[in-house]
């Protein structure tokens, strides 16, 4: 046999990413303004997100693969793989430590009218631990919001819940249902304060990237 230059590391494969809840630290964030047809005028809040090291800590369910698919049953269920005594077997979720995370973006409706729509906005300032004030609107006491800027998060310690969310290729879109591409990829749709989490500056954060 000819010896080559190739070797294989069984501690480096492939394991999926699974919907759930994961400490990180808030990498960027971003704004545009945009119409939208329901409420009107709105300002769009994106952040990035960074898995914490800490993430390594927690366990996932393992289920059975094929490839980079899982495997179903009759009824289109996950797989799980057991022990001897039919408990489903975890791994740690180290292989997520580092990961890059986008979110959908979190809506500012500016128009008086639609104040109502705001209730998610209003949670993310409360879970960033950002303080509004109140004021008079008419005969009502409203929460004055406030525009978060990246320089007031970046580096917070956040837990975020990621979701695995489908969606249509660009270049398929024009093309019908049957020959469009669809594809998966996991989003940020909530988060919440991590207590014990160590805010970081933007330095650290550029050193903690392995990538």
């Amino acid at each position: 046999m000819k010896e080559i230059d190739a070797v294989f590391d069984p501690a480096s494969t492939w394991k999926p990413i699974e919907e759930g809840t994961y400490p990180a630290h808030i990498k960027s964030l971003t704004t545009k303004e945009v119409m939208t047809k329901k409420a009107g005028p709105a300002i769009v809040v994106n952040m990035t997100y960074i898995v914490a090291d800490e993430a390594a800590d927690y366990d996932q369910p393992v289920f059975e693969m094929d490839g980079f698919n899982y495997k179903r049953d009759n009824d289109n269920n996950r797989i799980p793989v057991t022990n001897g005594d039919g408990e489903q077997l975890t791994i740690d979720c180290g292989h997520l430590v580092g990961k890059n995370l986008w979110d959908n973006g979190w809506f500012i409706f500016t128009d008086s009218q639609s104040g109502s729509r705001n209730k998610r906005y209003f949670e993310l300032l409360g879970n960033l631990n950002v303080k509004v004030e109140e004021q008079m609107l008419g005969d009502k006491k409203v929460k004055k919001l406030v525009l978060i800027e990246e320089k007031d998060v970046v580096g917070k310690p956040v837990l975020v819940t990621i979701q695995r969310q489908e969606y249509i290729t660009t270049d398929t879109r024009h093309l019908p249902p049957e020959q469009q591409e669809r594809r998966t990829s996991f989003k940020v749709f909530n988060l919440s304060p991590w207590e014990n989490g160590e805010t970081l500056s933007s330095d650290e954060l550029e050193e903690d990237v392995p990538f």
